[in-house]
């Protein structure tokens, strides 16, 4: 059944439900000290110590210049859409946020940003020096609600050793990914075809489907506004996973779970995000290459791994899942110095934030007027390694390099070409994806049926929101 969709402004109280517990109620907004200098509060989502100390320094080095102090409050990506409505409820927002981009759109809606705000970076910024997909997953109703700050797109990883034995080529379509994971499925010697995310309550498992779903033209929603997730692609797509499933190893995956499959050396592709780059060449013992081979050559997996980024689908068209993050100046804020904050990390702080993560911190601005594409080229020069040094570059070569940088022009997710960002953002918050997932791999339900089962939660999600 097709839903005709609009786009109203949300009350918050219609967001907050009952049921849900303030975590972050102690964490008040940007106070003003006995000097009158506005003190900020900056939530990040980088919740890693070497992360934070590095951000924390960051905004020290801000302080030192503006005389402005900044909070800096961790909350893992997991709880932040329920945190962030719960602190509104109780008129606790930080005066800084930053967050995946599914999550500005639904924010905007219950009138949690500063829009304005947000416009007036971009523009001080220069709104070319910002690379176009993240201009775009920033909007709200066709205008600029958050600053786009970094982003990275899925990848399938393939073991280019075991493809090049059995005579595969490069994995490039759906198609081929299903035949190689036939081919190389040996799972009587710890051998499998492929890991799939497969955790019904964990976000990887929608970027796994999203990533082969929107190559095989499975979208939510239409131009015209109909609701499309009962359509034939979206309904192949659920068929495609289950019987990729076959070649996959039995059990719950998460991100962490499949990546130590692959780092084990057990399966010969994996969809995820370009946190493996570094893991692959053995620059962090949290998560070291335990392949056969890894013992004489710890970088042998990066050595033998290939990178596809668009994925051609079953029905010819391609894509590359593409996820970026925004900084949201909230109605709460300390407009002015937020601003200033926000200005401060995408210029002379913004090596450093990028610093943090450089595999997922790909940069949304490219450059400045003076110089376009500065930040863009200083990224390609920063360490990934964490226990030991090293550049993407040292391991994975110019070329492949230069097209991470340019698929990010390219990004694509659900909803938001379309003009409906808020419904990526449900679909996210409620796991919806995972969940219907999760069914049609255990045989609970069918992919006709797990589709029909998401759509109507979309409509009730949205009848409710709509209805305040």
């Amino acid at each position: 059944m097709a839903m005709k969709l609009r786009s109203p402004r949300i009350p918050v109280a219609g967001l907050v439900l009952a049921s849900l517990v303030v975590g972050l109620a102690a964490c008040s907004p940007g106070s003003s000290r006995d000097d009158g200098k506005a003190e900020l509060t900056l939530w990040t989502q980088e919740t890693e110590p070497d992360r934070v100390q590095r951000t924390e320094a960051n905004l020290a080095r801000f302080t030192e210049e503006t005389g402005i102090p900044v909070k800096l409050v961790t909350v893992d990506e997991g709880s932040l859409a329920e945190t962030m409505l719960t602190n509104a409820a109780s008129g606790t927002l930080p005066d800084v946020v930053n967050h995946p981009m599914v999550m500005t759109a639904r924010w905007a809606a219950a009138g949690l940003l500063d829009e304005q705000a947000a416009q007036d970076v971009i523009a001080d910024l220069g709104e070319d020096t910002f690379r176009s997909a993240g201009l775009e997953f920033a909007k709200y109703d066709g205008e600029y609600a958050a600053v786009p700050t970094e982003g990275w797109g899925n990848l399938l990883y393939y073991r280019k050793d075991l493809f090049d034995a059995k005579g595969l080529s490069a994995p490039s379509s759906v198609q081929d990914i299903l035949d190689a994971a036939k081919v190389l499925n040996d799972p009587a010697h710890q051998q499998y075809g492929i890991v799939l995310g497969t955790d019904p309550a964990h976000p990887v498992t929608e970027q796994t489907f999203e990533s082969l779903g929107l190559a095989n033209g499975c979208q939510i929603i239409d131009e015209a506004g109909d609701l499309q997730f009962e359509s034939d692609p979206c309904v192949q797509t659920f068929a495609l996973y289950k019987e990729l499933a076959q070649y996959a190893p039995s059990g719950t995956f998460a991100s962490s779970d499949s990546r130590a499959a692959y780092l084990a050396g057990q399966a010969a592709m994996l969809i995820q995000s370009p946190a493996l780059l570094h893991r692959l060449a053995g620059l962090d013992d949290a998560e070291i290459p335990a392949c056969a081979q890894c013992g004489d050559d710890p970088a042998y997996l990066a050595k033998n791994t290939g990178l596809v980024s668009s994925i051609e689908g079953l029905n010819g068209g391609s894509a590359q899942y593409g996820r970026t993050n925004n900084f949201g100046i909230t109605i709460d804020a300390h407009t002015e110095e937020a601003k200033q904050l926000v200005e401060y990390l995408l210029s002379d702080g913004y090596q450093e934030w990028l610093q943090q993560i450089p595999n997922l911190m790909i940069p949304m601005r490219a450059g400045t007027a003076e110089n376009p594409t500065e930040y863009v080229d200083v990224w390609k020069t920063l360490d990934v390694g964490v226990d030991r040094p090293g550049k993407l570059t040292d391991y994975w070569g110019e070329e492949v390099v230069d097209d991470l940088v340019e698929g990010a022009e390219n990004f694509t997710v659900w909803g938001v070409p379309q003009g409906y960002g808020e419904l990526a953002g449900v679909l996210y918050e409620t796991l919806a994806v995972p969940a219907a997932v999760g069914e049609v791999l255990q045989g609970a339900t069918t992919p006709q049926a797990a589709a029909a089962e998401v759509q109507d939660r979309i409509e009730s999600e949205l009848s409710t929101i709509q209805n305040g």
